[in-house]
């Protein structure tokens, strides 16, 4: 069972944000044969999944009802999950491109993360897509889901763009980018190409721009009350054991108020190497090498809710680090 190539989609984004209407416009691109949705649906009634059958198109889909795919139903999506890789294998046909998970509104992507832990041997490439309604901002509605969706993902897709103005569209933008400068936004009125750039794959690497030296600009986003970004820049190489303990104990410390935190440090045993640590809320993926090459700065980038930078100066390390707020 070999699913190497397949892209796995966590689609996150409050309740009536435009994820069933993106994955409609993924699908009536001609994606369907390729694409496997799994929806889950809070309520008995599978609603999703019957406006998405319409638009199937040799699509193969699952339906998760009656819970929450991040709490109640983890090992319901695992099964899912299993088996429609192992039918496609028995059928003889070549893996998934991807499977798309289609989360409630209540879902947060660091929970589902954590029911995926137990497919890692399938070594699935995972992007987590969210919404992002430009008719109704989504964290003024529901800040603590919303933010934690927002955060976690690779790439916010505006939705219903179509219904507010130039400036409203234009201010959706400079929030998320706000929140989130290290995701990709897909700001696009086609609902076609809106859907292709969305589902895209993306390099989860930091990019330049974070790790560098410059801080984000007023201009360019607006700040949320709440969300904070900071960077903490090492000093001196910093030795493996005392990071990963370090990032530890400020996981600990900030518990569901750490959103986002990506990292580039060095190898175990005094290696040169640049290893990608990143996790969404307090879930760490698996350590990621990079080409040393590609970035000179070790840096560690963190998202956090309601939680001031002196805090996470106090988090108890051995790590030489300087401070700095990427929003001012």
């Amino acid at each position: 069972m070999n699913a190497t190539s397949t892209q796995f989609v966590i689609l996150a984004g409050i309740l009536g944000s435009g994820k069933t209407s993106l994955l409609e416009a993924l699908l009536d691109s001609g994606c369907g044969a390729s694409t496997a949705v799994i929806v889950n649906e809070v309520g008995a009634i599978n609603i999703d999944g019957v406006i998405l059958s319409e638009s199937a198109r040799g699509m193969t889909m699952a339906t998760l009802s009656n819970g929450c795919v991040c709490c109640s139903l983890t090992n319901d999506l695992v099964t899912t999950v299993e088996e429609l890789v192992a039918v496609r294998a028995e059928a003889g046909q070549q893996p998934f491109e991807r499977i798309v998970l289609e989360c409630s509104g209540l879902s947060r992507p660091g929970a589902v993360m954590r029911s995926l832990e137990q497919l890692a041997e399938l070594r699935f490439r995972l992007h987590i897509v969210a919404t992002y309604d430009c008719s109704r901002p989504p964290l003024d509605r529901d800040f603590d889901d919303a933010s934690a969706q927002l955060t976690a993902a690779h790439t916010v897709v505006l939705t219903k763009i179509d219904l507010v103005s130039p400036e409203r569209r234009a201010q959706a933008r400079s929030v998320v980018a706000g929140i989130n400068p290290m995701a990709r936004i897909v700001d696009e009125f086609s609902p076609s190409i809106r859907a292709r750039e969305a589902f895209a794959e993306v390099d989860t690497s930091l990019s330049p721009r974070i790790v560098g030296s410059e801080r984000t600009h007023v201009g360019e986003t607006l700040l949320h009350p709440r969300v904070r970004v900071f960077r903490a820049r090492f000093t001196q190489k910093p030795n493996w054991e005392d990071v990963l303990e370090w990032l530890e104990n400020i996981a600990g410390m900030t518990g569901d108020r750490l959103l986002r935190m990506k990292a580039i440090v060095t190898g175990p045993h005094g290696s040169d190497d640049r290893i990608l640590l990143q996790s969404v809320g307090t879930t760490f993926a698996a350590p990621r090498r990079l080409e040393k090459t590609s970035f000179d700065d070790l840096a560690v980038v963190f998202i956090v809710r309601d939680c001031a930078m002196v805090e996470l100066q106090q988090a108890e390390g051995a790590c030489e680090v300087s401070w700095t707020a990427m929003q001012r």
